[in-house]
Order: C-alpha cells, then structure tokens, then sequence
C-alpha cells in the first residue's frame, strides 16, 4: 500500500524540490486530486471510498501536471520565447483508459424498451 508520505515523497522527487517549504501545496493537491480521481471513478454508482493503489502512479502524474501549471490556472495554453506548453482542460479524462476498469454501472444491463 502507498501512503500519503510516500506520495508526497514520490511527487516531490518529480518535481525537484529537496525541502519541505511546498509540502502543504502538494498535499492539497495530492487531496484534491485523489477526490477528483475517485469521483471519476464512482460516476455510476460505485462506492469506492479508497484510491486504488496500484494506480498510485496516476495520482502523482496529475499531481505533478496541476503543480507545473500553478501560475497559469485557467490558460489552454502558454509560450514564453521558444517554449510554450499546451494543457487539458479535464486531467482525469486524459487517464480514462486507466480508470475505467474500476468503474461499473450499477443498474440493469442497458436494455430499455418502451411500447
């Protein structure tokens, strides 16, 4: 199982930071992105109340974008001299086909017929 700690660590090591100024930051994101990624998760129905470790990796993926894009929130996209970086508008989506295998609709099995 991959804790909160080891995330955090993971996440930091991503981004190169070697002190603990930003870990309050990265824990709301690493919260937040937890929240964002199991609710995709339970849309239809599911009641999965803990993120799926073996996904972990995807957790610190998003974590790392939504750090790297801090100062630019709301910008499809940003160029400075040569380099310019284009964003998602949706991180979550970008991993459904990671994501999707924890999902299943609850219900019947998607026949409706109305005479």
């Amino acid at each position: 199982m991959v804790d909160k700690t080891d995330n955090l660590t993971k996440v930091k090591l991503l981004v190169s930071i070697g002190d603990n100024k930003q870990d309050d930051l990265l824990n709301l994101l690493l919260e937040d992105n937890e929240a964002r990624l199991l609710s995709y998760i339970n849309q239809d129905g599911n009641n999965i109340a803990t993120y799926p470790t073996e996904i972990s990796w995807l957790l610190r993926e998003i974590t790392v974008r939504r750090f790297n894009r801090i100062g630019d929130e709301g910008k499809k996209s940003s160029s400075e001299s040569d380099v310019s970086a284009t964003w998602s508008d949706d991180d979550v989506s970008d991993y459904a086909v990671y994501l999707n295998k924890y999902r299943t609709k609850k219900g019947g099995n998607g026949i409706a017929r109305f005479v």
